[in-house]
């Protein structure tokens, strides 16, 4: 492989994430496909949802070899329902690409909940290919010192009468980076489509860094699309609240991200799934003790 094919942040898709700096001089095979993640992966797993079948699959991704790259293709024919779930937890360099064909009436719903990595990134492109489907693309990251998580997704609708949700919650320390990049592309024949797509950032101290760039480009005129990007630190007014009630300040910072990340997990997700999820979420912020006794101060923001 020549460090030559790996994106670097001139590469737009990647402005936020370098992969060949990540990479560094590690030697690997890449072989062909339409994307760099998927040349980099051993296989491109390609599967099926059957007409009216629903199918749930959950992801760990909690390898810390140097690189762990996964590809999947997914086929969800006309009713089906795939429902997917990511847990990223390994260390080094975790990227994973997911390619969705819709067809009418199918429905996505797919949860990623990232830890970040030395470089972590997270690729999912839908394509809606029949009308009356429906898309649920949620995420949350948590980034400590020395990690990047990057979920990027890109969405087409192609036809009319489908409905896109995504919202994405992620919190950075000092020395983490987020990142979400996603893009809606609604095309001049995919009328009444309903898209909607949303990020708000966390950042828990001087030195954080959230880079987001939600974006929507819409070529039908009988639509209702809208997007929106909000970064900040914690509420002090609900933190004051929460302390006014005997809440000590640590307690009630960690209570105050659990529950902000936990916004973005699907609430019909199986009970047990879900616990697992909340307990990753409660694990790290034990692990990093900073982000509920650290004062969210200015740091740096761009979009």
């Amino acid at each position: 492989m020549s460090l030559a094919e790996l994106p670097t942040r001139r590469v737009e898709a990647w402005k936020y994430s370098d992969l060949r700096q990540a990479v560094g001089d590690q030697a690997h095979v890449v072989r062909d496909g339409r994307d760099i993640i998927e040349r980099l992966a051993p296989e491109t797993q390609r599967l099926s949802v059957s007409a009216g079948e629903r199918k749930f699959f959950v992801e760990r991704m909690d390898d810390d070899a140097h690189m762990d790259a996964r590809a999947y293709e997914w086929d969800v024919a006309e009713g089906g329902e795939l429902v997917r779930v990511v847990i990223q937890t390994g260390a080094d360099l975790p990227l994973a690409i997911a390619r969705v064909r819709l067809a009418a009436g199918a429905k996505l719903r797919q949860f990623v909940l990232a830890e970040g990595a030395r470089l972590a990134r997270i690729e999912t492109h839908v394509s809606v290919e029949g009308e009356g489907a429906e898309i649920v693309l949620n995420g949350a990251y948590m980034c400590g010192a020395g990690r990047h998580a990057d979920l990027t997704s890109v969405i087409e609708h192609k036809v009319a009468g489908c409905t896109t949700e995504q919202v994405i919650k992620g919190v950075a320390l000092k020395g983490g980076r987020g990142v979400f990049q996603g893009k809606i592309v609604v095309a001049a024949h995919a009328q009444k489509t309903d898209a909607r797509q949303h990020h708000h950032g966390l950042l828990l101290e001087d030195g954080a860094e959230v880079f987001a760039k939600p974006e929507l480009m819409i070529h039908a005129d009988d639509v209702q699309c809208a997007h929106g990007n909000a970064m900040g630190g914690l509420d002090e007014s609900a933190l004051f609240y929460m302390r006014a009630r005997g809440i000590p300040e640590a307690e009630a910072r960690a209570l105050l991200i659990e529950a902000f990340l936990a916004e973005a997990i699907p609430s019909d997700l199986p009970g047990e799934l879900h616990k697992e999820l909340l307990t990753h979420i409660r694990t790290w912020l034990t692990n990093a003790p900073s982000a509920s006794t650290g004062v969210a101060a200015e740091a740096e923001v761009r979009s």
